[in-house]
């Protein structure tokens, strides 16, 4: 069964909206970098901070009264771009399902000085989303860190494909945290300077936020609205290495695994990758390998794909990044351009993919991968193929 995206959202630190995004990803001007200190960090660091949500009003008739955190009011100003986008009325998304990746959550309830609740489980987020549109059919949270957002779109997929549901909104989000990025300093993960993904000198990467959302359906369902498709889903992969809490495993045989799944439903070299890679020298190589190894085994050449790492401008956006690739990738297939890559003074010797540089690239093929990885070697690809 095909399976189409009919509708987008964003919000992250070039503002709400996909083309907020769009046009600060041209741009490659923001320079995310790091909080000076981890004691004191301020709530939210400057230069790479979503702007201040709305909060939505609730569905008519959906109950209420539980607190909503800054991840949850940024998943619902994305989530309200997409559903908009796509048309969906509120008897439509009452039968809708519904993925939402997030590694922590409101974890900012929990941060707040006088807070009671010290850890605010991640499934509320989605409880909340659900509630707050309508959104009646099966709900998942996905919350496999930093490939949260990309499991969320390939479970959504997985959900209509299963004939569990015609419509899915997939979302991804979460905000910026003390306790995350204080963790991050203390094992050595940050670079001091910026978040530089394709640059020899990278240190490490930079925390970023934001939500993104795409509304994915059955191309049956797209038809039946008369909703216009932005993009297909010609394939999705996921697969586990569990080599270790935190380092991938270091052959890349797993994520190369997933991504040849993914791949597989092209039949065709893509002509981009949307990359996970967010600065960390010994992930970054893996994933590159990974990805050109199963490029190859389709028949193309890695330094034939233009790699592009999204961070180096927005930072790291954790259980949104997934999503976030996703919608690049739709907006790379819709517009025909890769953005340029940014902070690259020496590039990376060692990847064997194209690195976009100075300037927006033409897409030579129509087709964007889309890698994403995170803790406890969870890997998750999918592969994105333009429509009409």
């Amino acid at each position: 069964m095909t399976v189409v995206v009919t509708g987008l959202g964003a919000v992250s630190c070039f503002g709400s909206g996909t083309a907020a995004l769009w046009e600060g990803l041209l741009r490659a001007e923001r320079r995310p970098v790091p909080a000076p200190e981890t004691c004191g960090l301020p709530t939210r660091p400057p230069l790479y901070a979503a702007p201040d949500p709305v909060l939505p009003s609730p569905a008519p008739g959906t109950p209420g009264g539980e607190p909503v955190g800054r991840t949850g009011a940024l998943l619902a100003t994305a989530v309200t771009e997409a559903v908009g986008d796509a048309g969906l009325t509120a008897g439509e998304l009452l039968d809708a399902g519904l993925t939402v990746g997030t590694s922590l959550g409101d974890i900012d309830l929990a941060e707040t000085p006088g807070a009671t609740d010290r850890y605010p489980a991640t499934h509320r987020v989605t409880a909340g989303l659900a509630g707050r549109f309508g959104i009646g059919g099966p709900g998942h949270t996905l919350s496999t860190a930093c490939s949260a957002g990309a499991y969320a779109v390939g479970w959504g997929a997985e959900l209509i494909g299963t004939g569990q549901a015609d419509i899915v909104v997939a979302c991804g989000g979460d905000a910026f945290s003390r306790v995350a990025i204080g963790t991050l300093q203390r094992f050595g993960l940050v670079d001091p300077e910026c978040c530089r993904p394709f640059d020899v000198d990278r240190a490490g990467m930079v925390t970023g936020e934001g939500a993104a959302a795409v509304v994915l359906e059955s191309a049956g369902s797209a038809r039946r609205r008369g909703a216009r498709p932005r993009a297909a889903l010609a394939g999705h992969g996921w697969s586990c290495d569990a080599h270790h809490p935190m380092a991938p495993e270091p052959s890349g045989e797993q994520l190369s695994r997933s991504v040849a799944r993914a791949l597989e439903g092209t039949g065709e070299v893509p002509g981009a990758v949307v990359l996970h890679r967010a600065g960390v020298a010994g992930n970054d190589a893996v994933e590159a390998e990974a990805v050109g190894r199963a490029v190859a085994a389709v028949g193309g050449t890695a330094a034939d794909v233009a790699g592009y790492a999204p961070k180096a401008v927005m930072g790291h956006t954790a259980g949104a990044a997934g999503v976030f690739g996703c919608v690049i990738a739709t907006l790379i297939l819709l517009h025909g351009v890769v953005p340029p890559n940014a902070h690259v003074t020496t590039p990376d010797p060692g990847c064997p993919l194209g690195i976009p540089l100075g300037g927006p690239a033409p897409l030579t093929r129509p087709s964007v991968l889309v890698s994403g990885t995170g803790f406890g070697g969870n890997n998750a690809a999918l592969a994105w193929r333009a429509v009409g």
